[in-house]
């Protein structure tokens, strides 16, 4: 923690001016890049659905031999709930003093046969195949940067792959907050957009479940006798639907409606509403959940009833100080190279940056590749032109906090 706060304190102090490029760095990073292609090819037809056992394991024994002849020692980790796939963590030592924490994930939102409908392939200078954004293209940065270093450039890294992000990670979670304390800095490689972009705040991602329980009846003999679950689900979401506060602000969406039983000539009477919500700060999360139980505390029907719950899946994210610092740095870094970064305030989506900041360290987001078509098989690509600064981006920034 007194290697963190210093390091802030250092950083806040450090000039915004573009940070002169690193020739031999950029010329190593330029180099690379062909092989950053091929690796993203492998990884792409290595297909790692979440809780897909077998890809996940191919994946890291694929990263492991990646990994080896860098000096890298291993650790699997089961997650605490719910995945199947261990996390992978590496470790490397160097001669510097700054310990680092690197984060990507190794799970895509895509099930078996994906890469069979929507083959890697380039065009027009993208790299197209399913989960090449999120999050491969992060995988290969960190595999290929990580090459361009030598054991002085940093004290001590660990490179967490994890294995259920996009299932809100509540099975690494917590790995992610232990791994993270006491390290100088926190790097995480989700993707950014084509206009590439670092960000000061991530959504926290929330769950909630509302079951209704009515009354069956025959839909046609006697539905008066029955409680219609349909109908005060319908008054539900009718009664909820102004909470969402719009782009920048808290959302919250009804988005799956179950129902156990689902029989045309019955009156339901169990029907179960799930809600995605996305909030700013913990604060605003048990704000909400206030809310919602006072505006649910009696129902619309006579004889229904509800059961809530509310879970806040993955903490938000907001940039400290000392975070801000690390942005300020990258965006040096790239406007020595001419390049420029957007940096905004907050994103509607949640990433592991949140868990890593429970730890009290700065955290730096979207160091990943930049692309576009997340979670849309054939559509996800990346755009190659980037790897170089990209690939230059995290070795430089592992340089400078590693030393």
């Amino acid at each position: 923690m007194l290697r963190a706060a210093l390091l802030a304190v250092s950083l806040l102090a450090a000039p915004l001016a573009a940070q002169p490029a690193d020739q031999a760095l950029l010329a190593a990073a330029t180099a690379e890049a062909p092989a950053v292609t091929r690796t993203l090819e492998a990884l792409v037809n290595i297909e790692t659905g979440t809780g897909d056992a077998d890809g996940l394991e191919t994946m890291a024994r694929y990263l492991e031999a990646a990994l080896t002849p860098l000096g890298a020692s291993f650790e699997r980790v089961s997650p605490t709930a719910g995945v199947k796939g261990d996390i992978l963590i590496a470790r490397l030592k160097g001669e510097g003093t700054g310990k680092l924490l690197l984060l990507s994930h190794m799970d895509t939102v895509y099930g078996r046969g994906a890469t069979t409908a929507a083959p890697f392939r380039l065009e027009d200078g993208k790299a197209y195949g399913p989960g090449i954004a999120d999050d491969k293209g992060g995988i290969a940065v960190i595999l290929h940067s990580l090459k361009l270093l030598t054991p002085k450039d940093y004290g001590e890294l660990t490179v967490a792959f994890n294995t259920d992000e996009e299932t809100g990670s509540i099975g690494s979670g917590d790995i992610i907050t232990t791994l993270a304390r006491g390290k100088t800095a926190v790097l995480s490689f989700e993707p950014t957009a084509p206009v590439e972009t670092l960000i000061r705040g991530t959504s926290g991602t929330a769950t909630v479940t509302l079951k209704i329980k009515g009354r069956a009846s025959h839909a046609g003999n006697a539905p008066e006798l029955g409680v219609n679950a349909l109908t005060e689900a319908a008054a539900v979401i009718a009664r909820t639907s102004d909470l969402d506060e719009g782009p920048g602000k808290l959302r919250f969406n009804w988005t799956v409606v179950q129902q156990p039983r689902s029989v045309r000539n019955i009156i339901p009477d169990d029907i179960t509403l799930v809600g995605d919500l996305r909030v700013s700060s913990e604060a605003e999360f048990e704000s909400f959940s206030a809310t919602l139980k006072e505006r649910l505390a009696k129902t619309s029907l006579p004889g229904a009833a509800y059961d809530l719950s509310l879970r806040l899946n993955r903490p938000p994210f907001t940039a400290t100080p000392a975070s801000d610092a690390l942005i300020d740095r990258a965006v040096a870094i790239y406007a020595g190279l001419g390049q420029r970064f957007q940096v905004v305030p907050r994103i509607g989506g949640g990433t592991d940056a949140g868990f890593a900041a429970r730890a009290g360290v700065p955290v730096i987001e979207s160091l990943g590749l930049p692309g576009a078509g997340y979670h849309a098989s054939g559509a996800e690509y990346v755009l190659l032109e980037a790897v170089p600064r990209r690939l230059y981006l995290a070795a430089a920034l592992i340089r400078d906090l590693g030393q």
